[in-house]
């Protein structure tokens, strides 16, 4: 599928994440383009926006896509603008106690996608699609990813939908009605992968990347997780085979996260040095866990 070139002077930045920038079209207030950084393949942009594409037609609350493009060295889509949006993570953080409210819709919204059955055939298995990611890597050792790829192997299969990155962001709310966002990671499989990823970073990522990326600090986010999943959970929560099998797919989104890290770092972002976020999560994946001091 050929990208549709667009000209980045008809647009107007308006935020950015770890992967790319969002624009406004100077003269067309229906549309926002999501351009990813040089650094992140083309292919991923095509995957993401077929995804997302997908993901519409099947009547999952989200933004319609309306086509891959390219300004000839960044790949990205344009999707529908949903006017007067807010993230729950920017509501919590003006409105912090309405936390436990938005984290239980959360978990209830996650409860209503997580009981999808999801077409194969268009998706992929996310824990496939992580041992992938895992089993390529150079900056994980021998070792560990073995150990990473034997837990992904032992997870019972599933074939119910997963967002592939649930946190307070990539859930928004707009004249009542709410949306997931960014669906790029769309697919398959145990709901606990959709859990997890946020998991790690409420536990372990430094207060100033948490505030950029979902408005929180630590305390909150894992405040939020942690009501998200008393939510969806119920009392098996804190019960112990839960926690030991979490524990196990957090180590995994931990891996795959320093896996990603050269495509999601952000200049912008000094604090997040290389040799210290690798040393961080090297730690943590080998269980021995030293926690970011305090930002």
């Amino acid at each position: 599928m050929n990208a549709k070139m667009i000209d980045l002077k008809d647009w107007v930045p308006f935020g950015g994440g770890g992967f790319g920038d969002s624009y406004y079209h100077k003269t067309d207030d229906s549309v926002v383009l999501k351009l990813n950084k040089a650094s992140v393949p083309a292919r991923r942009a095509l995957i993401e926006f077929q995804r997302s594409k997908a993901v519409y037609e099947m009547g999952i609350p989200s933004a319609q896509p309306f086509d891959y493009v390219t300004d000839g060295k960044r790949y990205g889509m344009t999707v529908e603008r949903i006017r007067g949006k807010e993230s729950f993570g920017r509501i919590i953080a003006d409105n912090p106690h309405r936390l436990e409210e938005l984290a239980c819709t959360t978990a209830e919204y996650a409860k209503a996608l997580h009981s999808m059955p999801c077409d194969t055939e268009i998706f992929d298995s996310s824990a496939l699609r992580v041992r992938e990611i895992i089993g390529d890597s150079m900056a994980l050792p021998d070792d560990i990813k073995a150990r990473l790829i034997h837990y992904i192997d032992e997870l019972e299969p599933a074939t119910t939908c997963l967002h592939g990155d649930i946190n307070p962001c990539n859930i928004i709310m707009a004249d009542g009605k709410i949306y997931w966002i960014d669906l790029g990671d769309f697919g398959y499989g145990d709901p606990m992968l959709d859990f997890n990823h946020l998991s790690h970073m409420s536990a372990y990522s430094p207060n100033p990347l948490l505030k950029q990326l979902f408005h929180m600090d630590r305390k909150m986010l894992s405040r939020f997780y942690d009501v998200m999943g008393r939510h969806y959970y119920g009392p098996r929560w804190d019960g112990p085979e839960l926690k030991e099998k979490m524990s196990r797919i957090t180590q995994i989104m931990a891996g795959e996260a320093m896996c990603l890290f050269p495509q999601a770092y952000h200049v912008n972002l000094p604090f997040l040095q290389r040799k210290r976020i690798l040393t961080q999560v090297n730690l943590f994946i080998g269980d021995h866990i030293r926690p970011y001091e305090n930002h």
